[in-house]
């Protein structure tokens, strides 16, 4: 790659982009604006919602007792007393209402209620007094809508007032009696908080920044990459680029640099904007406060991050920005037009919104499962460095950083890959019509589907069984239930888009009789890779443990079963044959078609694991797309579907076998000379370093094995000649 062309490309590029004010407002403009807007607007809102008066019905005013007083002189208001601040008592207008006057019927008190005469509605009984002198507790019922904000906010209202008027009630009982407080609270609990002022503004900025960074930056780099690529096309000005002495990797290169920068850029103007904002709002809601409008006085102690967190949130945007850029542009390359490009920012919003929304929710902690996780990692790695946990940021900031930068690198793989596809660049617009579709996949067919169907294939498979799933019964027949379904919703999706968009049913689902070196090779990499797999998935466990509620169900389901040649067929064969049909035939199949074989194998490997997470335990991601690694390879290699099959289902089969017969603790002491934790199966060191050696030579075989061109013995050898 020669970078003097990317850097005259990037320089093109960014000029364009300067001279484009939708580009420039969106840049520099909308985050200086927009922020100071909402912060003010923030700020009337809350006090306007604040001050404006709520409505409490109090009916029976008349039993309640002279002392201490429930209700101000003028009798409407709440006493003064009750509250913090005395002026809070007039944004609680009372009105006074008598009984039989229809509010002590339950019916009229929710016809108000909901039709907003009333925020809340408290019930005095009759006999109040006497229920106080003589029972000693008297209960005041409080009539509210949940589902109107206003109400619920009056009805938590009353219960501090009047929670506080209880407290005067047992005041008075405690001096009638020449008791201290402390009769009736013998403990009291006291909050010590040793998180200073600072320390809680990190907290509200350590949610927000993070939540923030992410959507600035993929805004930042999603407009920006749609025009250089989508709008290009547009514009007429792609083919002048194309015929320029720049390779495609080149100018693919040059425009990624330039949606670098311009999510940089977006991102670090928001997030200034963002901060110098949030500070003024903290300033004026402490002032608020300090003249009793209602403010928070917390929120003006919040403390803008430091410069370290603020460093280190400029270090994390670099990888963050490359990764989204990378995914516009390619995305940005296989739009049409301007106006397509932009339908794709929503799934790419609903893709990135979970995984962002999730380092709100409490509980979530960074480890090494979520540091793998696109996004996810990012968020909660800066959410770590803003509150100042430098020894988890250290622990993380490697696996956090190097899984961007190469899903980022896939994903300038892929732009570039699709840069060189002539009929992405010069793809016309289409109108799209049904008959002429269904038409055209009865008569034009190609042989094996494309990377396109390969993606519907893997989502059709998560959503239907997400939907069977929710029906499986819970019971004795739900393990037959669940083998039923993985056939219907696992080997269903790919059969049926074999028959709609491949030709050749048996080059797409690698229907071909295998060698015998190649089911020799399966087989012993199944078992030689056995104590390897082992290893590792105690090893996640460890690192990952599996909830003790699952276990119990995993071993509910187990016992259901009524021996262990069932459990073999259910959690084994049928898996095998399934999920092989699927991965290694339809899907392998339809990226084969548009990516090389490496990346191919990739891919599906990596869909494998993900179903895995998706439908099973998240810690089979791991083994899982190992394992999809080595399957794709013994299906490119033997260019048949048995082969997989068979290492699969013994794979499974030994996994079940061992754990059956270590479940057994009399039989522990007896295989020691084979596992060193019988309990675990852990295989003895030996045995180790014998599958090590072993799986590496099979491997290497199987690497440098040229896949066979012998005739297919399962389809005739003259179709097989014209499907060829």
């Amino acid at each position: 790659m020669r970078w003097s062309n990317v850097a005259v490309i990037a320089r093109r590029e960014i000029r364009d982009q300067l001279r484009d004010r939708r580009t420039l407002f969106m840049i520099f403009a909308l985050p200086i604006l927009l922020y100071p807007i909402l912060g003010i607007g923030v700020v009337q809102f809350s006090a306007a919602f604040e001050q404006k008066p709520r409505t409490a019905i109090v009916v029976g005013a008349g039993a309640l007792p002279d002392a201490p007083p429930l209700l101000s002189p003028t009798r409407d208001t709440f006493d003064p007393s009750l509250f913090d601040n005395p002026d809070e008592a007039a944004r609680l207008h009372v009105i006074l209402a008598e009984p039989g006057s229809g509010w002590d019927k339950e019916e009229k008190r929710r016809e108000a209620l909901r039709g907003g005469l009333a925020d809340a509605v408290v019930m005095i009984p009759p006999d109040v007094r006497s229920q106080l002198d003589t029972t000693r507790k008297a209960d005041i019922p409080i009539a509210y809508n949940s589902t109107d904000e206003p109400s619920q906010v009056t009805y938590l209202r009353l219960r501090e007032v009047i929670a506080r008027w209880r407290d005067r009630i047992v005041d008075k009982r405690l001096a009638a009696e020449n008791k201290p407080a402390e009769f009736v609270e013998p403990i009291r609990v006291k909050a010590e908080d040793v998180a200073t002022r600072a320390e809680q503004g990190s907290s509200v900025w350590a949610r927000l920044f993070p939540f923030l960074l992410v959507m600035m930056s993929l805004t930042g780099a999603f407009y920006p990459a749609v025009d250089l690529c989508a709008g290009e096309k547009e514009r007429g000005t792609m083919e002048t680029l194309l015929i320029s002495p720049a390779s495609r990797g080149e100018i693919v290169m040059g425009k990624f640099l330039t949606v670098v920068l311009a999510s940089i850029t977006t991102a670090l103007l928001n997030l200034l904007s963002m901060g110098l904002t949030g500070m003024q709002l903290a300033r004026q809601v402490g002032a608020m406060s300090a003249r009793g409008m209602g403010g928070n006085p917390a929120a003006a102690g919040m403390a803008p991050p430091s410069l370290t967190s603020g460093l280190w949130m400029i270090l994390l945007l670099i990888p963050l920005s490359v990764f989204f850029s990378a995914i516009c542009v390619a995305l940005a390359v296989l739009a049409k037009s301007m106006k397509e490009g932009q339908y794709y920012m929503t799934p790419l919003y609903l893709i990135s919104l979970p995984l962002t929304v999730l380092t709100l929710m409490p509980g979530i902690e960074l480890n090494l499962f979520f540091s793998l996780v696109p996004i996810t990692g990012v968020s909660l790695l800066l959410r770590s460095l803003i509150l100042g946990d430098y020894a988890t940021a250290r622990q993380f900031f490697l696996p956090v950083l190097l899984p961007t930068i190469v899903y980022g690198a896939i994903a300038l793989r892929w732009a570039v890959d699709q840069f060189k596809r002539e009929d992405v660049l010069f793809r016309d617009a289409e109108r799209f019509s049904l008959g002429d579709w269904l038409r055209h996949l009865i008569r034009d067919k190609e042989a094996t589907p494309g990377p396109g169907q390969a993606l519907l294939c893997f989502v059709l498979m998560i959503s239907s069984a997400w939907f069977v799933l929710q029906f499986m019964p819970v019971g004795a027949s739900a393990t037959l239930v669940m083998g039923a379904g993985q056939a219907a919703f696992i080997l269903g999706p790919p059969l049926l888009l074999t028959l709609l968009f491949a030709s050749d049913w048996k080059e797409t689902l690698r229907l071909r009789m295998p060698r015998g070196r190649d089911l020799a090779l399966a087989v012993g990499l199944a078992f030689s890779l056995n104590p390897l797999v082992r290893d590792f998935g105690h090893y996640v466990d460890s690192v990952f443990p599996v909830p003790d509620a699952v276990k119990t169900v995993l071993a509910q389901m187990m016992d259901q079963l009524p021996g262990l040649g069932s459990a073999i067929v259910l959690f084994a064969l049928i898996p095998a044959v399934c999920e092989e049909f699927a991965f290694r035939g339809y899907i392998l199949a339809g990226l084969q078609r548009g990516y090389s074989t490496r990346t191919s194998i990739l891919l599906s490997a990596v869909m494998f694991g993900i179903l895995h997470v998706l439908l099973s335990l998240f810690q089979q991601l791991f083994p899982g797309t190992l394992l999809g690694l080595v399957l794709g390879l013994i299906a490119i290699k033997s260019r048949s579907i048995v082969p997989g099959i068979v290492f699969h289902a013994i794979n499974n089969s030994l996994g079940i076998v061992v754990g059956t017969v270590v479940a057994d603790p009399s039989r522990r002491d007896s295989l020691r000379w084979l596992f060193r934790d019988p309990a675990e199966a852990l295989f003895q060191p030996i045995w180790v370093a014998v599958a090590v050696v072993a799986s590496a030579g099979m491997l290497w075989a199987l690497i440098r094995e040229t896949p066979p061109v012998q005739e297919d013995l399962i389809a005739e050898p003259n179709e097989l000649a014209l499907n060829r």
